[in-house]
């Protein structure tokens, strides 16, 4: 395995983006637009077959003569704001490098095997993730609030589309027919120090925790922060700090149940340094592998957002935005990613994923697994983001292994 081709094509496509902050290729965004038109060359370069369909996911086919279900692999580009360079790009680079090594090395498949490139997997920019594997996956139900939604500059998903050349009323004809593909298989850098402590280089994945998000507005009182005294505030922030913590509490009670609550947003209105605030809208990012557990955690965030807005004369709304299924992978992909673990000699463990990923949406149209290669930083949605030249070898080796089993 070419382990440096796979180390050169990363750097060179974290270029784009790239500031002393981290790299920033927001879904849509120029910067992504450029990463992906690089990707294109790429492929094509390498001899591949390539299209798009109209979300801008990219599928890169190799078929040797083959009229058979497709063996699919691979991940997104995008990412956070001043994320790292392996989040989503480690994927997609190894995934190409294994293709280009069966081809190059003319290895007998008896499936067709593409590199999926999903679009929007990020919910950075309009609030919502692993839009392209949901729409590949039919999972259009949040249709309209996709349509609406802005980013932070008040530019729409529609708009943004349009102006890379797609058109957001055509991606319902990006649904894949649910006998497309025999198998998926994502490779992803581990966004935890689960690897890193355990020290091991590679893990197959069990499981994949879902979003389920939801929408706090706290109704204070705006009033002069001089001459409003202290006992007759309806502060909007104060009532939004103590549900902070309340949440982080009920948060560190469900730990060992594998559900956890984050307030990542939150937004004060009149937001000045004179007025006491008198509206807070804060977002809640709940994730588990157990749906029931999830919805126990979030009646509890809601039952407490009411007790302490309450205890202020003050009101808050709460609005589900989001509820997504976690996902289950114990099929026989991850049989077969443990199985060429073993054949190679690699340590491994199982784990469980507390991020989503587009292989969770995949395994609803087909078997699919997912591995994941250690993160010798700990970190991940962060610059500092790293992994050694020996695990990134021994993750992609370990998917070349995979695809060739799964493509036999």
């Amino acid at each position: 395995m070419n382990t440096s081709w796979i180390l050169d094509e990363i750097d060179k496509i974290s270029r784009i983006g790239m500031s002393i902050n981290g790299v920033t290729r927001l879904a849509f965004s120029k910067n992504d637009m450029e990463a992906r038109a690089y990707l294109k060359r790429l492929i094509d370069n390498i001899g591949l077959q390539y299209s798009e369909d109209t979300f801008g996911n990219i599928f890169a086919l190799y078929n040797p003569g083959l009229e058979s279900q497709i063996i699919g692999t691979g991940s997104h580009i995008d990412t956070v704001p001043n994320g790292g360079k392996y989040d989503g790009l480690l994927g997609v680079i190894s995934s190409l490098a294994a293709i280009k090594e069966i081809k190059e090395k003319n290895i007998p498949v008896s499936y067709p095997l593409e590199l999926i490139v999903f679009q929007a997997e990020e919910s950075s920019r309009f609030g919502y993730a692993t839009m392209g594997s949901k729409i590949m996956a039919g999972k259009l139900e949040n249709f309209v609030h996709w349509e609406q939604s802005v980013d932070n500059n008040g530019v729409t998903l529609v708009e943004a589309m349009k102006e890379a050349g797609y058109n957001f009323y055509d991606i319902n004809k990006s649904v894949v027919p649910k006998d497309k593909y025999k198998a998926f298989v994502e490779l992803h850098i581990d966004q935890s120090k689960t690897l890193k402590y355990e020290n091991m280089p590679v893990a197959v994945v069990d499981g994949i925790a879902a979003p389920l998000r939801v929408k706090v507005t706290i109704h204070g009182e705006a009033a002069h922060s001089g001459s409003t005294a202290m006992r007759y505030r309806k502060d909007a922030l104060v009532i939004a700090s103590e549900l902070v913590l309340a949440i982080r509490n009920l948060s560190l009670a469900y730990d060992e149940r594998n559900a956890i609550a984050t307030v990542g947003k939150l937004d004060i209105f009149p937001s000045v340094m004179n007025v006491v605030p008198g509206t807070a809208v804060m977002y809640i990012d709940i994730r588990g592998i157990n749906s029931k557990t999830m919805d126990e955690l979030f009646g509890l965030i809601r039952a407490e957002s009411s007790k302490i807005a309450l205890r202020y004369k003050a009101s808050c709304e709460i609005e589900l935005l989001s509820s997504e299924k976690p996902c289950m992978l114990n099929n026989y992909v991850t049989d077969m990613i443990e199985n060429s673990c073993i054949e190679l000699k690699i340590p491994y463990m199982h784990t469980i994923s507390g991020a989503g990923h587009d292989a969770m949406n995949m395994a609803s149209i087909t078997e699919s697994g997912m591995i994941f290669v250690k993160n010798d930083s700990g970190v991940s949605h962060h610059q500092n983001e790293e992994i050694l030249k020996e695990d990134i070898e021994q993750g992609a080796v370990l998917l070349l292994q995979t695809l060739k089993n799964l493509a036999k």
